[in-house]
């Protein structure tokens, strides 16, 4: 066991000796002249820079240059020890698309289906930025404004546990991306986020197949929720940062061969996120009630959150463990060690999950971008 990890962490540490700033997913590179470090850590990790730009609207008060129209994300998967049925290496991919009309960027997330999935539209939506308000406003199908990206910008290849966890004949998690609109606003150091859903997208980010629940679901009445961060200690070492969450709406369920029904739920969520130099420590606690989980009035009650340190010994590589445990009702933990570095438009992952009382479990990938055609 040992030798696995000193393998990995030899081989990352080699990578990570030659790794450098290279050109990122052109969309927005060529369109501002920018280089891969400037927006992403590890592709496709956002860095504060990057952060900053997505939460502008994707807008830079810079000049526009010419761009591609498109750009592709594709990602190679690998299992060592792969479930009955499944590859051992499994493809997937990704179209990115964005572009300006007015004052609106419009973005554009396609898979093109892996692991048997359908192809699909994971992400489609206006942003625009109102900078005298300091306002950011999205309409579409977008990602709930989570700490930790579910979709696009996940760091390793083990979703977060209770982002993606169903709570009886609920299956609609926090990871599903929305239909609807989000209003994003800073008060100084406080960020406030405000969503109201009416539909959502049932899937995976890369096109992985979706699992079969049984069950046909829709929001029945909208869905509302409140994301509320806030800076305390902001230096050049050092930031510190809280976050809360609530999050409610009706999902209707009609199981086969049963009548439909309708569960009111709600989500409440504590963050809390602290970086000190080359270390990054995030935390989260997600709560949940559903007042009717299996269509007979049964009160189901979920809980479950993670821990997570990272180290960067250089600002394009990290290793990360991360403790995920969540409890809807059963209770599941997992270990997950993991690192990464990109190079040139490449990043290569490696990780290994535990979960106690069973064999580890090893995989990794290779993630590579690529531009489509320059427009002028």
């Amino acid at each position: 066991m040992r030798s696995k990890y000193a393998l990995i962490a030899g081989a990352i540490l080699f990578f990570a000796s030659a790794a450098a700033p290279a050109q990122a997913i052109p969309i927005f590179a060529q369109r501002y002249h920018l280089k891969c470090g400037q927006c992403h850590s590890v592709l496709p990790e956002l860095n504060a820079f990057g952060n900053y730009f997505r939460n502008h609207g994707y807008r830079l008060p810079l000049p526009e240059h010419g761009t591609t129209i498109f750009a592709i994300r594709y990602q190679m998967e690998y299992d060592k020890e792969p479930s009955e049925g499944a590859r051992r290496w499994t493809p997937g991919g990704i179209l990115l698309g964005s572009g300006n009309i007015g004052p609106i960027t419009a973005y554009l997330h396609y898979n093109f289906g892996a692991g048997g999935g359908p192809a699909a539209t994971f992400l489609l939506f206006g942003a625009g930025y109102n900078a005298h308000t300091q306002t950011l406003y999205r309409g579409g199908l977008f990602e709930l404004p989570l700490a930790q990206s579910p979709g696009q910008r996940l760091d390793d290849l083990t979703q977060y546990g209770y982002y993606g966890a169903h709570v009886g004949l609920n299956n609609l998690p926090l990871s599903s991306p929305r239909w609807g609109a989000m209003m994003e606003r800073t008060f100084g150091n406080l960020r406030v986020d405000g969503t109201i859903a009416v539909s959502s997208y049932q899937g995976a980010a890369y096109g992985g197949k979706p699992v079969a629940t049984g069950e046909n679901t829709w929001l029945s009445t909208p869905e509302f929720g409140l994301w509320l961060r806030q800076t305390l200690v902001q230096t050049n070492h050092a930031e510190a940062d809280i976050g809360g969450t609530a999050l409610g709406g009706t999902l209707g369920i009609q199981p086969s061969g049963r009548l439909p029904f309708a569960d009111l739920y709600q989500r409440y969520g504590l963050l809390a996120h602290a970086t000190y130099r080359d270390l990054d420590f995030q935390a989260e606690q997600w709560y949940g009630d559903d007042h009717d989980a299996d269509g007979f009035l049964t009160n189901q009650h979920s809980s479950g959150g993670y821990a997570r340190l990272k180290y960067y010994p250089i600002p394009h590589a990290y290793f990360g463990l991360r403790y995920d445990a969540y409890a809807n009702p059963f209770i599941n933990r997992d270990f997950v060690y993991y690192g990464a570095v990109q190079i040139a438009p490449f990043r290569f992952l490696a990780q290994e999950v535990q979960t106690p009382g069973q064999h580890p479990f090893f995989s990794g990938a290779i993630t590579v971008a690529f531009p489509g055609p320059l427009k002028n």
